[in-house]
């Protein structure tokens, strides 16, 4: 267990907190009419800085990194690089191997910069096999990925072997830190993987044997509990789920096993509930994993709002894809 002193870092971090975007204020950006109504009003709060960079209102997606971009850099810096925090960013970079093992010819340009290693050095060390600075779990997930990859040509192997030595490697990090609240995040998150991929493997009619295969280690919910469940009405999957921690994304009722939209946001949802917990802790490391956090959700239900006004969505379609503030 690592005690480390967060006082500082935590009152930059209730500071903070007070620009984050409450559910009043993503509701009138959802209302816009335009893109560019919906920017000017955005250009008032903190994203203002980054989109005075843009050339172009449809360059919106770029901004939105660079400010994603600066929060993890800060976050990173106020931590010190602590293990619990690096758990959170190493899905970055995760995504980035998972391109760069799949294509060898994409180049750092087309990688994102929001991870804990840079773009160009990925490129470098994955072509250049020398994996050393990589955690044991990662490197050995790259050597297994290329070898399945280069046996059968499934790119779905890279993904599989990939998502499950992140999702091991956040367990042994949380479970080794000194915190309880981001471990049993950790673990709701695995839990509400394996259900989103147990209802999108179902909606599509694959067999068992393939869940099986994608199946997540580490969590609650157990393989067995969703092999029983695998044939069964939906209607026994809900009553099943309302006698689990995750038993408030039930009131969805049957759109929740229907809908990957509506599915997605209770994901989100849910683990935004829990992880705003963080905001009454006072001298710990949760308060800054807790706001890197409701940054992504922010960054992400900004994208879906700017997205669809290009796209011109309705406002009814749009609201029901919207997720929980943090603030």
């Amino acid at each position: 267990m690592r005690e480390r002193n967060y006082t500082y870092a935590v009152a930059r971090i209730r500071s903070l907190e007070t620009k984050l975007l409450d559910n009043a204020q993503i509701e009138r950006l959802a209302n816009a009419a335009t893109l560019s109504e919906a920017l000017a009003y955005l250009g008032e709060t903190e994203y203002g800085a980054m989109l005075a960079n843009i050339k172009n209102p449809h360059q919106f997606e770029e901004a939105l990194n660079q400010e994603l971009n600066r929060v993890i850099r800060m976050v990173m810096s106020l931590s010190e690089d602590a293990p619990e925090l690096m758990a959170f960013i190493y899905r970055y970079d995760i995504e980035n191997i998972k391109k760069i093992l799949k294509s060898q010819s994409v180049t750092a340009d087309k990688l994102s910069s929001l991870g804990r290693w840079a773009p160009d050095w990925l490129v470098e060390t994955l072509t250049t096999e020398r994996y050393g600075e990589f955690p044991s779990e990662l490197a050995e997930a790259i050597i297994e990925a290329r070898r399945l990859y280069k046996e059968t040509g499934d790119v779905q192997e890279i993904d599989r072997i990939l998502d499950q030595a992140y999702f091991g490697m956040g367990y042994r990090l949380l479970k080794e830190g000194i915190s309880e609240l981001l471990l049993k995040w950790w673990i709701a998150m695995i839990d509400l993987t394996n259900l989103r991929t147990f209802v999108r493997m179902r909606l599509i009619g694959l067999p068992f044997n393939e869940y099986q295969r994608f199946f997540i280690e580490h969590g609650q919910l157990t393989l067995d509990q969703f092999q029983d469940l695998w044939d069964q009405p939906d209607e026994k999957v809900l009553s099943w789920l309302g006698n689990t921690p995750y038993h408030p994304m039930t009131v969805e009722g049957a759109e929740l096993l229907s809908s990957l939209t509506v599915l997605e946001r209770e994901y989100d949802n849910y683990l935004t509930r829990m992880i705003a917990q963080a905001k009454y802790i006072s001298l710990g490391i949760e308060p800054l994993v807790g706001y890197l956090i409701a940054k992504e959700i922010e960054c992400k239900t900004l994208r879906i709002i700017l997205v669809g006004k290009v796209n011109n969505v309705s406002i009814i379609k749009l609201k029901e894809r919207l997720r929980r503030a943090y603030a």
